[in-house]
């Protein structure tokens, strides 16, 4: 059986000096998209550091009418000891127009008729020390979509939204804003098929004009649709668009956009009807802007009535070679399962389907994922090529917690993750898993939990281990019961965070790595022993 394992190279981020001024910061005029990084507040949200002067964030997706598919509520958490100001800035579309029929002249679909209501003016938000401030954006605007900038005096703060469905029955997701606006994003996962409807939410925070042309990838192949090709989102401005309206009945479809001038944030909301009984409810989340060489999933569950799915997307021009790697809790006890591998394609996507057998193992072989034994996944490209990784899971009868989840991996690992969102209630719990990047070493941690202007160690969640190479997961309501509870996670060694959020008895679950504060970053490297 062959082994592999992570290494990490060592990026200090340094302290950001200055805010973003955004009319000034649009990049339109450069030529063709530009290849970023792997770092925190890049590649993935992260908070600031200490000192710095400010941060600012994107909350692309959501609604803010009575009977909204995805009603918009930002989530400011403050884990510093010093009060902040933030102003937030509500940005108002709506959806566009449906495709042009097969037959339409070239250019049909490229413009945005639709009118957006205007925008309220900007709101200013006091955040006390050690505090999570709510805002609805309902409450400031009434819109068919409604994004938000959120730009804060100093450093350390995190960001996340919540959108729930107001229909009877709809669902409820939480997960980070962004803290940064891209040329390029993919999408490893989404669904067209009957009773799903993807919706991808287009976020132009600057004043001038964006075009986008998005790839989608499907069973069938790749392909360009007619309205998605030089798609325009006007400035300061939110536009949405169906993807089911233009790829029909597809149990997976990913996308490649990218944008011809400007940049972007862009959220997909992904909803169902409950039309397949394992897919109800709604999941919100960003692309990925740089795809990775490393994505880590802290969490993984397994059981009866749960399925478990790595979907990876290959955005570049080469083909990808990928390892999945399960790392199951006590390994001395559980086993140590050999590694998929999966040849991706470029613009294309491979699914590793986590908890089920080989295809060419015997009834009687053992599955690599033993039911009920808790793991966590490691995503790694073989042969350098970079890629983007997300999660699926779904979770039915008999399970307690019903639903399905979806979230891109971590592609780095930090010493402080903040968690905004969340709370402990008897209709919700909340599950933490810190998985430790190093192969070495043990890592220990404390969970603390912001309210009403403190900050408090949670009991028995206080200098904690993590095995090296392993992962460790906390059920929260077994130590608080306190709604909301943003948790702050220190730790003494590098670590990746993933929350999951679950309907108690009932149907709505909602996983979302954490955000780390971009100081002392690990990203990782991976290396095949």
């Amino acid at each position: 059986m062959r082994s592999s394992r992570l290494t990490a190279l060592v990026i200090l981020a340094g302290t950001v000096a200055g805010g973003l001024v955004l009319d000034a910061a649009d990049p339109s005029t450069s030529n063709g998209p530009t290849e970023s990084p792997v770092e925190a507040g890049v590649a993935m949200p992260a908070a600031t550091p200490p000192g710095t002067l400010s941060s600012t964030w994107y909350c692309a997706g959501g609604t803010a009418t009575a009977d909204g598919i995805a009603d918009h509520v930002v989530l400011i958490a403050n884990p510093s000891d010093e009060p902040r100001r933030a102003v937030v800035t509500v940005l108002t579309g709506n959806f566009a127009p449906e495709p042009p029929e097969p037959d339409a002249a070239p250019g049909t679909g490229s413009t945005t008729t639709v009118p957006v209501p205007e925008a309220p003016a900007p709101t200013e938000v006091d955040l006390p020390p050690q505090s999570r401030v709510q805002v609805s954006l309902r409450d400031l605007v009434e819109a068919p979509l409604a994004s938000a900038i959120v730009e804060v005096e100093g450093g350390e703060v995190a960001v996340e939204h919540e959108v729930t469905t107001l229909a009877e029955g709809g669902g409820r997701a939480t997960a980070p804003c962004s803290s940064n606006a891209a040329r390029s994003w993919s999408f490893p996962w989404g669904s067209t098929e009957r009773g799903a409807r993807e919706l991808l939410v287009f976020m132009n925070p600057f004043p001038d004009d964006a075009t986008v042309t998005i790839d989608f990838a499907t069973d069938e192949g790749t392909r360009q649709t007619l309205r998605f090709q030089n798609f325009v989102v006007p400035g300061r401005s939110v536009v949405g668009a169906f993807v089911d309206d233009d790829v029909q009945r597809r149990a997976h479809v990913s996308a490649q956009v990218e944008a011809g001038n400007g940049r972007l944030v862009i959220d997909r909301i992904q909803t169902f009807d409950g039309t397949d009984p394992r897919l109800e409810g709604i999941t919100i989340g960003l692309g990925a802007p740089v795809p990775a060489e490393v994505w880590v999933f802290p969490y993984g569950t397994s059981g009866e009535g749960v399925t478990e799915e790595i979907v990876v997307f290959n955005p570049g021009d080469e083909v990808a070679e990928v390892e999945v790697e399960v790392r199951l809790e006590d390994p001395d006890t559980n086993g140590v399962p050999e590694p998929f591998e999966v040849t991706v394609a470029p613009k294309r996507y491979s699914i590793v389907d986590v908890l089920e057998m080989d295809v060419e193992a015997t009834e009687a072989t053992p599955k690599r994922v033993p039911e009920g034994v808790g793991h966590s996944i490691v995503v790694r490209s073989l042969n350098g090529v970079p890629v983007a990784a997300e999660k699926v899971t779904t979770k039915s009868d008999p399970q307690a917690n019903v639903g399905v989840a979806v979230t891109l991996g971590a592609p780095l690992a930090a010493t402080t993750w903040l968690l905004p969102g969340g709370g402990v209630t008897d209709e919700r719990a909340e599950v933490v898993t810190l998985f430790n990047a190093s192969p070495d070493q043990p890592v220990r941690f404390s969970i603390d939990v912001l309210d009403d202007g403190g900050r408090l160690a949670i009991e028995g969640l206080q200098d904690l281990e993590v095995p090296a190479g392993g992962h460790r997961s906390i059920v929260l309501g077994h130590h608080i019961d306190l709604e909301p509870s943003p948790l702050v996670i220190t730790a003494d060694g590098s670590v990746a965070v993933e929350r999951g959020l679950f309907r108690v008895d009932g149907r709505g679950i909602s996983m979302s790595m954490g955000i780390p504060v971009a100081q002392d970053v690990l990203v990782f490297d991976p290396i095949d022993s």
